[in-house]
Parts: C-alpha cells; sequence; structure tokens
C-alpha cells in the first residue's frame, strides 16, 4: 500500500500566499507552486510525504515534502 500524502495548512504557506496578494503578483521563493485561483491538482508530484497549504484571497501557496 503507498504511503498517503498529509495535507495541513502551513504558516510559511500562508504568509506567502500573503506576500503574493499584497503584491499582487504569482510567485514567491517558499512555494514549492503559487497560483491565481484553485491550484491544479495534475501539477503535484506523486511520492509526497506532505503538502503544507496557505491561501489568501485568491493566492495560494504549496510547499512540499517528497519522500527521502
Amino acid at each position: 500500500m503507498a504511503p498517503s500524502t498529509r495535507w495541513y495548512t502551513s504558516q510559511a504557506a500562508t504568509a506567502a500566499a500573503r506576500r503574493m496578494a499584497a503584491a499582487g503578483v504569482v510567485g514567491d521563493s517558499a512555494c514549492s507552486l503559487s497560483a491565481f485561483g484553485q491550484p491544479d491538482p495534475a501539477l503535484i508530484p506523486s511520492g509526497l510525504t506532505s503538502v503544507g497549504t496557505g491561501r489568501a484571497g485568491n493566492y495560494w501557496c504549496l510547499i512540499w515534502n517528497r519522500d527521502p
């Protein structure tokens, strides 16, 4: 059985989403994936141990970890 990915609200991802929203731009160095509107699940790689999420308005930041 493949391990499942743990999704959680991340303070770092939320702070990054707030920075993006304040600047009105997508992209922050803290994010593994940045999005305006709903992130596309097809862009999230498999084999991740955890994904931290953060949202501010329509800006999203995902920070993930991969199995070693």
